[in-house]
C-alpha cells in the first residue's frame, strides 16, 4: 500500500503504457465436447465462457460432472480430475497432454485438484485449472483459464541472459511505474529469475490475443523496484510489464533511519525481544499487526505465514526510498513510512504477501482491482476485531452515507470585526481533525516569527507571540519553508489550528502535514483581511456539505494513519472519495494509461461488494441481507485459494463467490475469525495476537448464498463496464469508399513491397543522432506483406544530454496530383503500439509545395486521430496522434483511415503527405505500421477491368471489360511505349517477342467507362 508512484499501494500508480480496452474476439469452443460434457453430469450443466479465449472457463453442477468414478479421498479425487480432464481439456482450451497436475488441497468441503498448462514442457503463463471435488466424491465444478490452439515453436531466439540484460537496461531506465520526472531508486537492481513461457496476450483483459514464446523476467532490489517484464522470445520486444511491489510467528523489525545508506540499517527487533521495549509507536504498530495478521490466517484457516510454510515476517520501518507517505510489499519484506502504520495499513500490505503466494493476481486491470481489494478486505477485517485504534468502527453505516470523518468542501467566514466579515475561500488540509458542518469557531491570530528570512508572518521560525496563538487558529503566510515546518511551529505554540494564507494569484489547495490541529488555506485577499483587520479576528470554519453524515469510521481505510490526514478510501461508499461503487459507475477507471488499468480505483467495487455482504444494505435496487464478517472472511478465503487463478476477473470473482457459498453450505468444521489474546516474549512483554483455538462457526445457509448473488447483482459484477467503450484503437470495420451506384478509380498506390522506394525523410532530434529512421518490416500484427515502419524502441534515458533519444521522424510521399473526380480521398492502413501519449504518430500534408502543416481534425472521415500528445513529449506535445496501443495489452489492430482530400486541397493540386513518427526521450512499446497508402475518388461510369491473354504464338491480347468500352489503349513496357490501338469489341490485339511481359495499359475512357490505368501480366506463347 502506497501513495507514491511506486509499487502495488492504497494509492494510484501509473504504468503509461496502454489506452483503452480492446473488444474479445472469441473463439468457438467445440460443440461436440460440450454436448458430451453435460450428457455425461447427472444433472443440468452450468457453463461459462472465458472472455479471452471464448473457450469455457467454468463448468459446473449441483450434482456430479463425473458420475460413476467414486473418489472417497484425496488420491482418488484427483484421479477422478484426471480422468475428467483427459477427456475434457479441450472444452476448456487446452489438450489433455498439456496439463499437469500441481496440487491437491484440502478444503473445508472436499479437494481442490489443481492443474498447470504446459505445452512442449514449456509453462503457459497464468494457464490454470481447478477441480473441485466434494466430501461425497461428487466433482462440481471446474475452472480456470487455458490458452487455445497452441501452435508454435519452443526454442527461443533471444537466450535467457540476453533477455535478462534487457529487462535489467529497461528497469534501469525507467521502473513501470515511473516517468519522466521520476525519482526511483533503482539502486541495486537484478534479475531474480527468469522463466521461459508461453504467454497468451490480453489474458489478463479478459480480450483476444495471440499465443507467443516469452521470457517472464521478475527485477527487484527488494526495496522501491519490483517488477515483472515480459519479453517476446523471438525479438526480445516488450508486450508486458507490470510493478509487483504492493503497496509476516517469526517476525523481524529493520529500522532504515531515514536515509538510503543500507549501511545505517539495523534490526531493531526480532521474535522473543522485550515488547514493546524501546520502540516508538510506529515500530510497536508494525511489529502488532504482523503478530495479528499471522495469527488471523493461523487460527482461522490454518496458514502458516504467507506462503503456507512459516516464511519469517519481515517489516521494515522508516524506508525513505518508497515516497513518504507510503508503504509497501516488494515481495520480501513490507515497508512503511513514519505515520503510515494503522492496523488496517499494516494487515493490508500483509495481504498483498498471502494474495501472490495462494490465488497470484498480477496486477493490471480487474485481477490488479481485485488484488488491491483483498489487501483491503483483510486489513479492515483485522481493524474490526483486534483491541486497538478502534473508535466508532462498530457503529453501522447508513446506505449512501458517507462518514463525518471525510473530508468534504469547507468555508471560512470572518465573523468579526465587522468592516472584513464575510464568507470567503477555503480548501481543508489533509492532516488534523475534520472540519464538522456545525463549524469550528475561534479567534485567529497572525503569527509572528524571526524576521531573518524577510518575513515575519510566513510562521518558518519560532513565534514570538506564542502565548497569543495557544488555544487559538494562527495565520500565516505561504512560502520560505515546507508546509511540514509551518504546521510543526503552529502545533508546538500550542495552536487550535493553523491558516496558511496562499500568495497573490495562487490559486488554493490542499496542504500535506503530520499534526493533530485543524488545518485550513485560503486565499491571498482574505489573507490581507486577516493581516490587517482593525480588531481581534474571529472565525468559523465549517464542512459546507449538506447531505447526512454517518458518526463513523467503520470501513473507511487508513483513517488513523496520520501521515495521511485521514481515510484513503471508503469501503461503505465508495464513491465517497470517487472510486466505483458499482461497474457502472462513472467513476469506473477506463484508462489504462494510469493505475495500471484502475488496480486502486476499481477495487471500490469489490470493497462495495464485500461491506454489503457483511452488514448488508439496499443499493442498486438490490438488497443484500448482511452475513456477517465471519461468513464472508471464510467465503473470500475459499475463492481465493480454490478459484481464483493470475487472470481472474470481476466475474469470475463473482462466480467464485456463487460456487464457495455452494462448497461451504452446511460444512460444519469453519471457523470464527480468531486471533488470539496474545504471544509472550521471552525478553519480557506480549505482543497482540496468539495461538488459539477458533470457535465452530454457524454453518453457513443457502440463504447466505442468496446474499452472495445479491451482492454480486448490485455492484454489477458480471456487466462489462460499456461506459467504457472498450474496443481497438483502430475501427475495423471501414466504410466503403464510394456510395451506391458509383465505383472507386485509384490514381497513386503504395504497398512498399519495394521498400521505401520514391519516398524521402527529414529528422530532428534533440540529442543529434538520436532518432529512428523509417525501415520496412514484414509480419506486423499479422501482415505478413511489407509495411513502412517508425520504430518506437524501448530506449534512451530521458534528460541525459548523451542517451535522451527525443525526436521527429518524416516519411514524405512522392509528390501526388489531387485527382478531379468526385470525392477524392486519400487512405492508409495502419497499426499502433506506441507508449501511451508520450510517443505517437500523425499526418500532415505540403501543397502545392508549401509548408508541411497538420492534417485538420475536421478532414478525417474515418480513423481519425484520438489522442493528444502529452506536454514534454518532444516534437507533436499537444498535436492530435495516433498514440498508445489497443487496450490493457500491446497489440495494434490493423485498421484504415480516410482522409477526405477535397478539405485539404484542390483538384489538380500536387501534394505530399508526411508520416510523423515522434517520441520522448525514453521508454518506448514498438512502433508505428503504414502500409496501402492510396489516392482515389469516385465516379459514376464503369470502372473497366483490364486483362492481358496471348491466344495465339506471338501474339497479346489486351481486354478492357466494361459497359461495352470503346476508345484507345496506350501500351508502354519498361518505360518505352509499345503502340496505341483502338479498342474493338473491347479488345485490341498486337505482336510480341515470346517470354514474359509486363505491360502498363493507359484506357482512355469513354461516356459510359472511366479512364484508368493498369499494370498486367501475360506469357506469351
Amino acid at each position: 500500500m502506497k501513495l507514491g508512484k511506486q509499487g502495488i499501494s492504497l494509492a494510484l500508480v501509473a504504468a503509461g503504457l496502454v489506452i483503452t480496452p480492446v473488444a474479445a474476439v472469441a473463439a468457438k469452443p467445440d460443440p461436440s465436447g460440450i454436448d458430451q460434457l453435460k450428457a455425461d453430469a447427472d444433472q443440468t450443466v452450468t457453463l461459462k465462457k472465458e472472455g479471452a479465449t471464448g473457450r469455457i472457463g467454468y463448468a459446473s453442477t449441483k450434482g456430479d460432472l463425473l458420475p460413476g468414478v467414486a473418489a472417497d479421498s484425496k488420491s482418488e479425487a484427483a484421479e477422478k480430475a484426471r480422468e475428467y480432464l483427459d477427456k475434457y481439456a479441450s472444452v476448456f482450451g487446452a489438450e489433455a497432454g498439456q496439463l499437469d497436475q500441481s496440487k491437491v488441497s484440502t478444503t473445508p468441503a472436499g479437494w481442490t485438484v489443481e492443474f498447470e498448462q504446459a505445452y512442449n514442457d514449456v509453462p503457459v503463463f497464468g494457464g490454470v485449472l481447478k477441480a473441485h471435488v466434494d466430501k461425497s466424491g461428487d466433482l462440481t465444478s471446474v475452472n480456470g483459464f487455458a490458452a487455445p490452439n497452441l501452435d508454435l515453436s519452443t526454442t527461443p531466439k533471444w537466450s535467457k541472459e540476453k533477455a535478462s540484460a534487457k529487462a535489467l537496461e529497461l528497469v534501469k531506465a525507467k521502473p513501470a511505474d515511473a516517468h519522466t520526472d521520476s525519482t526511483v531508486d533503482t539502486t541495486g537492481v537484478e534479475v531474480v529469475k527468469a522463466d521461459l513461457n508461453i504467454y497468451r496476450m490480453g489474458a489478463a483483459q479478459g480480450v483476444s490475443g495471440k499465443s507467443l514464446l516469452a521470457w517472464v523476467i521478475e527485477v527487484s532490489n527488494q526495496s522501491t523496484v519490483r517488477e515483472t517484464i515480459v519479453l517476446d522470445a523471438a525479438s526480445g520486444k516488450p508486450v508486458n510489464r507490470y510493478s509487483m511491489l504492493h503497496s509476516a510467528t517469526d517476525r523481524e523489525l529493520v529500522e532504515k533511519h531515514n536515509t538510503p545508506d543500507t549501511g545505517d540499517d539495523a534490526t531493531v527487533w526480532n521474535e522473543n525481544d522485550a515488547f514493546p521495549g524501546t520502540l516508538d509507536q510506529d515500530q510497536a504498530n508494525e511489529v502488532a499487526t504482523t503478530g495479528e495478521s499471522y495469527w488471523l490466517y493461523k487460527n482461522t484457516f490454518g496458514r502458516d505465514s504467507y506462503d503456507g510454510a512459516g516464511a519469517k515476517m519481515v517489516t521494515v520501518n522508516n524506508d525513505p526510498a518508497i515516497s513518504c507517505p507510503n508503504a509497501n510489499w516488494n515481495g520480501a519484506t513490507t515497508n512503511y513510512c513514519s505515520g503510515v502504520t494503522s492496523d488496517d495499513v499494516v494487515a493490508h500490505e500483509w495481504g498483498h504477501a498471502y494474495t501472490e503466494y495462494t490465488s497470484g493476481l498480477i496486477y493490471q486491470w480487474q485481477p490488479g482491482a481485485l488484488n488491491e481489494a483483498y489487501s483491503d478486505m483483510w486489513g479492515n477485517t483485522v481493524d474490526f476485531i483486534n483491541a486497538r485504534e478502534n473508535t466508532t468502527d462498530d457503529v453501522a453505516r447508513t446506505d449512501g452515507h458517507c462518514s463525518s470523518s471525510t473530508r468534504g468542501a469547507i468555508e471560512l467566514t470572518i465573523n468579526s470585526p465587522a468592516d472584513v466579515a464575510g464568507a470567503c475561500p477555503a480548501a481543508a488540509a489533509s492532516f488534523g481533525p475534520v472540519f464538522p458542518t456545525a463549524g469550528v469557531t475561534s479567534d485567529i491570530v497572525v503569527g509572528q516569527d524571526d524576521p531573518a528570512d524577510g518575513s515575519p508572518t510566513n510562521g518558518c521560525g519560532t513565534f514570538t507571540n506564542a502565548a497569543d496563538i495557544a488555544g487559538k487558529f494562527v495565520f500565516v503566510d505561504r512560502g520560505v519553508c515546507a508546509f511540514t515546518q509551518k504546521v510543526a511551529n503552529a502545533s508546538a505554540a500550542g495552536a487550535e489550528g493553523i491558516v496558511i494564507g496562499f500568495l497573490e494569484g495562487q490559486p488554493i489547495g490542499s496542504i500535506a502535514g503530520n499534526a493533530d490541529i485543524y488545518g485550513a488555506t485560503t486565499d491571498y485577499a482574505t489573507g490581507q483581511k486577516i493581516k490587517n483587520a482593525t480588531g481581534p479576528v474571529n472565525i468559523t470554519i465549517k464542512d459546507t456539505s449538506t447531505e447526512s453524515k454517518d458518526e463513523s469510521v467503520r470501513w473507511l481505510m487508513g483513517e488513523d494513519s496520520t501521515a495521511f490526514g485521514g481515510a484513503i478510501r471508503d469501503m461503505w461508499n465508495p464513491n465517497c472519495y470517487g472510486d466505483p461503487a458499482k461497474v457502472s459507475d462513472e467513476e469506473y477507471h477506463c484508462d489504462g494509461a494510469t493505475d495500471s488499468g484502475g488496480v486502486h480505483t476499481n477495487s471500490g467495487v469489490i470493497n462495495h461488494h464485500y461491506a454489503l455482504l457483511v452488514d448488508g444494505g439496499s443499493y442498486n435496487g438490490a438488497t443484500v441481507a448482511g452475513i456477517g464478517l465471519d461468513k464472508a472472511a471464510n467465503l473470500i478465503w475459499h475463492a481465493q485459494t480454490n478459484y481464483l487463478t493470475p487472470t481472474s476477473g470481476f466475474p469470475e470473482y463473482a462466480q467464485a463467490m456463487v460456487s464457495s457459498c455452494a462448497d461451504l453450505t452446511g460444512v460444519t468444521t469453519l471457523k470464527k475469525l480468531t486471533l488470539g489474546t496474545s504471544t509472550p516474549q521471552t525478553g519480557g512483554g506480549e505482543t497482540p495476537g496468539g495461538e488459539a483455538e477458533a470457535p465452530a462457526l454457524e454453518p453457513i445457509t443457502a440463504t447466505d448464498c442468496l446474499s452472495v448473488v445479491a451482492a454480486n447483482t448490485a455492484t454489477e459484477l458480471t456487466t462489462e463496464p460499456v461506459q467504457c467503450n472498450f474496443g481497438p484503437m483502430l475501427d475495423p470495420n471501414t466504410p466503403a469508399l464510394c456510395g451506391e451506384g458509383t465505383s472507386t478509380v485509384t490514381t497513386y498506390t503504395e504497398d512498399f513491397e519495394d521498400g521505401l522506394t520514391g519516398w524521402t525523410q527529414d529528422a530532428e532530434a534533440l540529442v543529434a543522432g538520436n532518432d529512428y529512421p523509417w525501415e520496412t518490416l514484414s509480419d506486423v500484427e499479422g501482415n505478413e506483406t511489407k509495411a513502412a515502419w517508425g520504430p518506437d524502441p524501448v530506449e534512451g534515458q530521458c534528460g541525459d544530454p548523451a542517451g535522451d533519444i527525443t525526436s521527429r521522424n518524416g516519411l514524405i510521399s512522392p509528390e501526388i496530383t489531387v485527382p478531379k473526380g468526385l470525392t477524392p480521398r486519400f487512405t492508409f492502413d495502419h497499426s499502433v503500439r506506441t507508449e501511451s501519449t508520450w510517443d505517437g504518430g500523425n499526418v500532415k500534408v505540403s501543397v502545392n509545395g508549401g509548408d508541411f502543416a497538420l492534417v485538420d481534425q475536421a478532414a478525417y472521415l474515418f480513423n481519425a486521430p484520438g489522442a493528444t500528445m502529452a506536454d514534454g513529449s518532444g516534437y507533436l506535445q499537444g498535436e492530435a496522434a495516433w498514440t498508445g496501443t489497443d487496450g490493457g495489452k500491446f497489440t495494434g489492430q490493423w485498421g484504415t483511415t480516410i482522409i477526405d482530400l477535397d478539405a485539404v486541397a484542390d483538384a489538380g493540386d500536387k501534394v505530399k503527405f508526411r508520416f510523423d513518427m515522434a517520441r520522448d526521450g525514453c521508454n518506448g512499446v514498438e512502433g508505428w505500421a503504414v502500409d496501402n497508402v492510396s489516392v482515389s475518388y469516385c465516379t459514376e461510369k464503369a470502372v473497366p477491368e483490364i486483362t492481358a491473354t496471348s491466344p495465339k504464338h506471338g501474339k497479346v491480347e489486351i481486354t478492357v471489360d466494361g459497359e461495352r468500352a470503346s476508345g484507345e489503349i496506350v501500351v508502354y513496357e519498361k518505360g518505352h511505349r509499345v503502340g496505341r490501338f483502338r479498342l474493338k469489341h473491347e479488345e485490341a490485339t498486337f505482336r510480341a517477342w515470346r517470354g514474359t511481359h509486363t505491360y502498363k495499359v493507359v484506357y482512355s475512357g469513354d461516356r459510359k467507362n472511366e479512364a484508368i490505368t493498369e499494370t498486367v501480366t501475360v506469357k506469351v506463347r
